[in-house]
């Protein structure tokens, strides 16, 4: 779900994860989904990928019977997280229900409260049937047979998602190819820049213009070269390290552990792209989460800066658009949003079934009027500018930015899920050593690491740490 409670979070500059998105140990962030992490493709928008090739021939733990014995649907999340408390009043309002037939029960204050604090309260007596997973940890859940039960449970399979973006499907497959986890929303993110300077200094006059200067990393540090040449070493392409990584982690080739060893792959890549900016001063290199962020698109210090769903909304929670804008609508008219050079997600958040759930009737259709029915999903993106988890409706749906000069963000992060592949990437170890690794980037951009290979023996060195079990070359 989405980050939204920015204020919350200026303290922490890197360690955040999204539904649209909770605090964890990711470098990205999220209110609820709007989740970390947690690190998105489609038939109807052109998308090639399939999402986990394990094929779905377990469909969940065949030992889970749940009952119908309970009266409320409990679902469990952190208190942060302001989405699924709007998720319980919508799904209540539209069916007609009474608002005891739902209950949303606060467990921890922020996202990483929530990952330990389920796992005692499940050992409790009091009533649990769903559970939000912030994308950063779902892994942790699927996996554990004692802390999750598959969706066959009651009565849902992944086929029954055929609309989904592929790369949520991927998240919601434990290792053994059991589907435990379906995802309301989708958090793809593009590059948000001011469209004045754009035009000022770079002659470009539509996103789709920006879009040929950023469509690939090549053409984005040479564009950010040109850039602070012609703005007279006033302007950098880029506020943030940290914005960067968002979008370069999400195309790996290959999963961070393969058969039990770490593998860089092309993440040591970025290490050189970072550095390269930053001695060029195309990386203005300003603090996430800070107002020297916000600050930094506002007196033109920096360009612009990669922007996920939840960072986009205009609803007065303090989105990342709002900061940048100030929450004016004047300021607004100076900024648009291109696709930039790959595909890419941030944040995330996902439901999962309680083993203890004695509710499965209705726990079955609040996730089916969340993550596969068109047109309550329809209904709630019109409602909250959410961008649901949905292809058909995302790829009809309209919307007009009033801190984008009206535009209509939601046909941009369409096409940033074209081309997103995240099959077989994925691991449940992923939050943490990809939080690892950017700490090692930042410390080699900051100088605590002389060089980059001094850089990547102290990530390596704390991914032992972390995970003795992984064998590191």
């Amino acid at each position: 779900m989405k980050k939204r409670v920015l204020a919350a979070l200026l303290a922490s500059a890197t360690i955040l994860s999204v539904v649209g998105c909770s605090n964890n140990g990711d470098t990205s962030t999220s209110d609820s989904g709007n989740t970390s992490t947690s690190d998105s493709g489609n038939t109807s928008t052109g998308d090639t990928s399939t999402g986990n090739t394990s094929t779905d021939t377990s469909t969940g733990d065949t030992t889970a019977t749940l009952s119908d014995d309970g009266e409320t649907l409990t679902i469990l999340a952190w208190e942060e997280n302001s989405d699924v408390v709007k998720m319980v009043d919508f799904f209540l309002k539209t069916k007609g229900y009474d608002a005891s037939k739902v209950k949303f029960v606060g467990v921890g204050q922020k996202g990483e409260n929530a990952r330990d604090g389920y796992k005692q309260y499940l050992l409790g007596d009091d009533d649990a049937d769903l559970m939000i997973y912030d994308a950063d940890w779902v892994a942790d859940y699927i996996n554990d047979d004692s802390l999750t039960v598959g969706y066959d449970a009651i009565g849902l399979t992944k086929a029954d998602f055929s609309e989904a973006f592929a790369y949520t499907l991927d998240y919601g497959t434990n290792d053994a190819g059991v589907f435990k986890a379906a995802s309301f929303q989708a958090t793809p993110g593009g590059f948000v820049y001011r469209a004045d300077l754009a035009e000022q200094y770079l002659g470009v006059k539509s996103p789709a213009e920006m879009q040929e200067l950023v469509k690939d990393w090549d053409t984005f540090q040479a564009t950010g070269a040109t850039l602070y040449e012609k703005s007279g070493g006033a302007t950098s392409i880029q506020a943030t390290e940290g914005g960067l990584w968002q979008v370069f982690q999400s195309n790996r080739t290959q999963a961070w552990v393969v058969d039990g060893k770490l593998v860089m792959d092309n993440a040591a890549d970025f290490y050189d792209i970072a550095k390269a900016m930053l001695d060029n001063n195309s990386l203005a290199n300003v603090p996430q989460w800070d107002n020297a962020w916000y600050n930094a698109i506002m007196d033109g210090t920096a360009l612009g800066d990669f922007v996920p769903t939840w960072g986009l909304t205009t609803t007065g929670g303090g989105s990342i658009l709002e900061n940048f804008t100030n929450k004016d609508e004047a300021l607004g008219k100076n900024m648009a949003i291109c696709e930039g050079p790959s595909g890419w997600f941030w944040g995330g958040s996902y439901f999962g079934v309680a083993p203890k759930c004695d509710n499965k009737t209705l726990a079955k259709e609040f996730i089916e009027f969340y993550c596969k029915n068109a047109d309550s999903m329809a209904a709630y993106a019109a409602e909250t500018g959410d961008f649901m988890n949905n292809k058909k409706v995302m790829s009809e749906a309209t919307t007009s930015n009033k801190y984008l000069n009206g535009q209509n963000h939601y046909e941009i992060l369409v096409k940033v899920l074209d081309k997103l592949d995240l099959s077989n990437k994925l691991t449940k170890y992923d939050s943490v050593i990809k939080a690892k690794f950017n700490n090692s980037v930042a410390g080699y951009l900051d100088g605590t690491y002389a060089t980059k290979d001094d850089a990547i023996a102290a990530f390596k060195g704390e991914v032992a740490t972390a995970f003795p079990e992984i064998v590191i070359e």
